[in-house]
């Protein structure tokens, strides 16, 4: 990972790094609830999410990862990563003849929890309303994707 270089995201709002971030995940997306500088609520979506680590290290724990160092408290793209390719590699043991749609490495700081992401795009929205709120608008906002791309995963309604 001598090659790893770290490239900010324009989210188009400042996040405050000192405010809370809580997961919520399906199996298609994934997203941070959180807050903006003005502690207005934002949701930070993460669309054809893979995979996920979520929690430690915290700010102070971050300068043990050598690829984050002194990071600032930003959400990132992860250039030069062998995050994909170990699971690639780990779904052809079983798989040899899939290969997966490349998937782009996100991190993201906060001062009590660091999130990494394995997905196709990231984008940011504040929200009307709490975390509740922004729970409810992040689970139909994966519900809209499960309808249009997926619609095979949902009940069936009898009529």
């Amino acid at each position: 990972m001598d090659s790893v270089r770290l490239e900010e995201v324009d989210l188009g709002l400042e996040i405050n790094d000192q405010g809370c971030a809580m997961l919520l995940m399906d199996e298609y997306s994934c997203s941070i609830l959180t807050v903006d500088d003005k502690i207005d609520p934002v949701l930070i979506r993460f669309e054809g999410c893979t995979q996920v680590k979520f929690g430690y290290p915290n700010e102070e724990a971050l300068r043990g990862r050598e690829i984050y160092g002194d990071c600032p408290h930003v959400v990132v793209e992860v250039f030069g990563s062998d995050w994909f390719d170990a699971l690639q590699e780990q779904n052809s043991i079983r798989f040899p003849d899939v290969k997966w749609a490349r998937k782009r490495h996100f991190a993201c700081f906060f001062s009590e929890c660091t999130g990494e992401f394995l997905a196709d795009r990231v984008h940011a929205k504040r929200i009307d309303g709490d975390f509740d709120g922004m729970a409810v608008a992040a689970m139909r906002s994966a519900l809209a994707l499960q309808t249009r791309g997926y619609p095979s995963l949902l009940p069936r309604r009898e009529v």
